[in-house]
């Protein structure tokens, strides 16, 4: 029996039960997430993400003469172009004679690169490790078709990020431009936690090593 003055409820199973009122807290408060937040976050709970992309997020701390998909749509044949982006896919078949073939991809759209076997040999870690690569080489303009001819191919450094303070999801820390060491405690972000946060690139048909 219940105590006198407590009111009593209905359970269907189980016959009576306390009706006791129930206050629930106050939810916690939660930091504002940034453009950064989001980005990593996203990555890191699916892979991939909707709302905004690596390289535009990295445009503004970028070189000033590298160029964008979408700028290469209308840049002349031959011209000398700087290139970034988050490699999509490496393809090294056995019949191009060494020649690998890259697809970066930026905010606007995607970037084919060919990269000879004497670059390959020379950036060979970046060609084929780093997830976001920055290149120089030389435009081509074939049928429709637009490449980049790759004479360097390196990773895209911490340098190259915007400035300001951008924050982690966990941990948190920053870079310093002076040290080039990782501080504790602090906000920010850096290439290296970007790239091991986005999905690894497909490769295909490597061919000889």
């Amino acid at each position: 029996m219940a105590a006198p003055g407590v009111p009593v409820g209905r359970n269907a199973k189980n016959g009576t039960q306390l009706a006791l009122p129930l206050e629930p807290h106050d939810a916690p408060g939660l930091r504002h997430l940034d453009a950064w937040d989001r980005l990593l976050a996203d990555y890191g709970s699916t892979g991939i993400t909707l709302r905004e992309h690596p390289l535009e997020l990295m445009r503004p701390g970028m070189p000033q003469h590298a160029v964008s998909s979408a700028e290469l749509a209308t840049a002349s044949h031959g011209r000398p172009v700087t290139v970034a982006g988050l490699v999509v896919a490496r393809q090294r078949p056995a019949t191009a004679k060494g020649v690998t073939f890259m697809l970066l991809e930026d905010e606007h759209g995607t970037i084919n690169l060919i990269v000879p076997p004497p670059v390959h040999d020379r950036c060979r870690l970046a060609v084929r490790g780093e997830s976001l690569v920055i290149a120089d080489g030389r435009l081509e303009r074939r049928e429709g078709v637009i490449n980049v001819l790759v004479h360097d191919v390196r990773r895209l450094e911490r340098g190259d990020l915007p400035r300001a303070e951008v924050r982690h999801i966990e941990p948190r820390r920053t870079w310093s431009s002076e040290s080039g060491e990782a501080k504790p405690g602090t906000p920010g972000v850096s290439a290296a936690d970007l790239a091991a946060a986005v999905p690894a690139a497909n490769s295909f048909g490597r061919g000889r090593r």
